[in-house]
């Protein structure tokens, strides 16, 4: 595919862009998907589902090479990468049975901020006072969606600023393994890890579908959780995580528009004012960051 690309005069630093840009499409269509299943299934149980027809459609898809492929010289790191996003998974559909699409999404992209906050903390690493400023714009563009002078605060904002953290973390395991593993198997880990890890999930939150077309919609979860992943670890071996940070805005824009047109969701002042702060705050990190 590279080889495609270089025909067309297409850098591979190009090629990571477009390929980060059809992630978060693929991903977008996956997560309305698991917003509708959320609305008849419990959100653990839609989890499961997500992990199982991924594996399933691994297996076919890679056939005789599936056993070859799942070889991997660093297990627990795989393993524990696969941890953090079933428990991303999580704490995303549970936000999306919970929240507005594009409510849900703003404040998921608070994920650079978290990155930032953490490197502070953890790695010791020094702030400057402008990043300060841009953190503390960060959270309160959260707070600002949260809405608390409703004089109820939104406590179901924590799911997805939950899962924006988890996967700021599963971003860093992501490229580093990169480094020595094969795309392939990594993939192959995240099923493997994520299917036996919600097994209890699965245990106490069963259902039986309704219907054929939710069971339609469950398995083909596992075809645009594969394309989409696929899509993210190939454009992170072309392109750094810290540029492709950047392009989980488009997630927003493709969050207002599924909500407004499939779900007659509307945006309030707060969303949008908040989404203004986390998004312009994020941006501004990353290039601080990569200075």
């Amino acid at each position: 595919m590279v080889s495609f690309f270089e025909n067309l005069k297409i850098s591979k630093t190009t090629y990571g862009f477009i390929l980060i840009i059809l992630t978060y499409l693929i991903w977008s269509i996956m997560e309305l998907i698991a917003k509708d299943l959320g609305q008849r299934y419990d959100s653990f149980f839609i989890v499961f589902v997500r992990y199982v027809s991924q594996l399933v459609f691994l297996i076919i898809l890679f056939n005789r090479n599936f056993i070859n492929l799942s070889k991997t010289n660093m297990p627990k790191l795989q393993i524990g990468r696969g941890a953090l996003l079933m428990m991303t998974t999580c704490f995303m559909f549970a936000g999306l049975a919970s929240l507005p699409f594009a409510e849900h999404i703003a404040v998921y992209m608070i994920g650079p901020v978290l990155t930032t906050l953490l490197a502070i903390f953890f790695l010791k690493e020094k702030v400057s006072g402008r990043q300060v400023i841009l953190i503390v714009l960060g959270l309160m563009g959260a707070l600002i969606i949260a809405n608390p002078t409703k004089g109820i605060f939104n406590y179901y904002i924590i799911l997805p600023f939950m899962a924006a953290l988890c996967f700021s973390f599963f971003t860093v395991s992501t490229k580093y393994l990169n480094i020595t593993e094969n795309p392939s198997t990594t993939l192959i880990y995240t099923a493997i890890s994520g299917t036996f890890l919600s097994l209890p999930l699965a245990y106490f939150f069963w259902e039986i579908p309704t219907n054929k077309f939710d069971i339609l919609l469950m398995l083909s979860m596992g075809i645009f959780v594969t394309a989409g992943h696929f899509c993210f670890i190939k454009s992170l071996t072309y392109i750094n995580a810290s540029f492709a940070a950047p392009f989980v805005n488009l997630t927003l824009i493709l969050a207002a528009v599924w909500g407004y047109f499939l779900y007659d969701e509307i945006p309030t002042q707060n969303t949008f004012i908040g989404s203004l702060l986390i998004v312009v705050a994020g941006i501004i990190l990353t290039r601080l960051k990569n200075k």
